[in-house]
Order: structure tokens, then C-alpha cells, then sequence
């Protein structure tokens, strides 16, 4: 037995939600009164609770209201060793024959010893910086020597002389070179300078080899010539007679 074919559904048996089924927010376009929460109740009341320690506090006797009172304490220890033991000298470390006699006359003694150190700030001079007196010449100031006699050298004098030219005469330095075009024939001056050209029309002119004679047929009689090109335009619509 051959099925029955399906019966199409329509569009009105399609039932939509009700109108339980909306929850319209209105927070978002209405005013919102002052809300208010409630917290957990307390398990038992805060004023009975009480956390604070009892009397198990150690305090010592010598506690008053202003302050400890203590006797005087000391304590007993051992006596602290010396750092550095105390050597003490034998007979044998004195040298009394080299002590002077109190009263007795004795030549003098001299004690060589290290250089002392000078600080990094003190500026001592180095050896270079310290010169001895000279003892030449005639101007002895730092030295107790007698100087010497003193001679200076100058320049010859002019003046008083045995070669002082009296009448100044020019020396032959003084004259300058004599010019011959002043008293002579002039002679021929040559200078030196660009090329000079002659005026002229600068436009350029076709030589023999522009002209082609041959080619010429104006005054010859010639064959037909034809020429093989586009008729008509491509851009113009042809004529087309039916």
C-alpha cells in the first residue's frame, strides 16, 4: 500500500511563546529606586565576647609604677690577658760603655736616619727646581765672589765715521731702468688676446649634397604614380544602400 504523500505544513499552526514567557528589563529605561541589603546574623552577641587575656602576665617584683628599683649587681669573671707580654731586659741588653760620662767633654755625634715622609698634599720641590749661583761675568749678586771686567761688543756707528758719506750720495741701486721708447723709436708691442671673428649670418646654408636633381620631373613628362592607402576614414559610417 503506497504511502500517502505529506501534507504541507502552513505558516498559522506555528504557535509562538506567550506573553509569560518575556522577563522585560525595564533598569535600563527607568529610575532605579535606592536599594538596600541585609547581612548574615551574628551567631551570639558581640558584647558578651570577650577575648582578652587574664591575668597571666609575668610581671617582675622590681616593677613599681615609676620604674625598676634594683640593688647593685656585680659579676665574677676572669682577669683579661695583655695583648703584648711585657719582655723584660737582662742584664745583657745594657751597653753602659757607650753612655757619656755626666761632666766630661766628648766630640760630637751625628744619628743618620730614614727620610720623613711628607704628606701627598705638601709640595715639595723636585731636585731640578733648585740652581747654583753663577761665577761668571760682571754681575755677581747671589755670590760672595768678586766678578770680573765686563766687555760688550755693538753695532759700527754710523756717524763720526771714516766711511760716513757726508754729501749722500745715490748709489747706483738708486737709479731705476731707463725706458729707450722715450728717447728712441718706439718699438713694436704685442699683445695677447682672443680670437676675433668676422660678422656674418649665422644660419647654416645646404650644401651641394642637400639637392637630389635627379628626382626632379616638374618640366619631364612622367608615368601615372598611384597610391595605396586607407579610402575612407575608420571613424565615419559607411553609406549602406539596400
Amino acid at each position: 500500500m503506497a504511502e500517502a504523500p505529506a501534507r504541507p505544513r502552513i505558516a498559522a499552526e506555528d504557535r509562538g511563546p506567550g506573553s509569560g514567557k518575556y522577563a522585560p528589563n525595564m533598569g535600563p529605561t527607568w529610575k532605579s529606586a535606592s536599594a538596600f541589603s541585609f547581612g548574615n546574623k551574628v551567631a551570639k552577641d558581640i558584647s558578651k565576647i570577650d577575648d582578652s587575656p587574664g591575668p597571666k602576665y609575668g610581671v617582675a617584683d622590681v616593677m613599681t609604677t615609676k620604674g625598676a628599683v634594683r640593688n647593685p649587681q656585680f659579676s665574677l669573671s676572669g682577669r683579661p690577658r695583655d695583648p703584648i707580654t711585657f719582655n723584660t731586659p737582662g742584664p745583657g741588653s745594657y751597653q753602659v760603655e757607650k753612655c757619656a760620662v755626666p761632666g766630661e767633654r766628648r766630640s760630637q755625634a751625628f744619628v743618620m736616619g730614614m727620610r720623613t715622609r711628607y704628606r701627598k698634599k705638601d709640595q715639595v720641590p723636585a731636585p731640578s727646581q733648585y740652581s747654583l749661583p753663577t761665577t761668571l761675568g760682571s754681575k755677581l749678586t747671589t755670590s760672595n765672589m768678586k766678578s770680573s771686567r765686563a766687555f760688550q761688543f755693538n753695532s759700527k756707528t754710523k756717524k763720526g765715521g771714516y766711511d760716513e758719506d757726508l754729501k749722500k750720495t745715490p748709489g747706483p741701486n738708486a737709479y731705476g731702468d731707463h725706458d729707450s721708447n722715450a728717447t728712441k723709436t718706439r718699438a713694436p708691442i704685442s699683445s695677447l688676446g682672443t680670437r676675433t671673428y668676422i660678422p656674418g649670418d649665422p644660419t647654416l646654408k645646404p650644401g651641394p649634397g642637400a639637392y637630389s636633381p635627379e628626382k626632379v620631373s616638374i618640366h619631364k613628362p612622367r608615368a601615372p604614380g598611384f597610391n595605396v592607402g586607407v579610402k575612407h576614414s575608420e571613424y565615419t559610417t559607411p553609406l549602406i544602400v539596400e
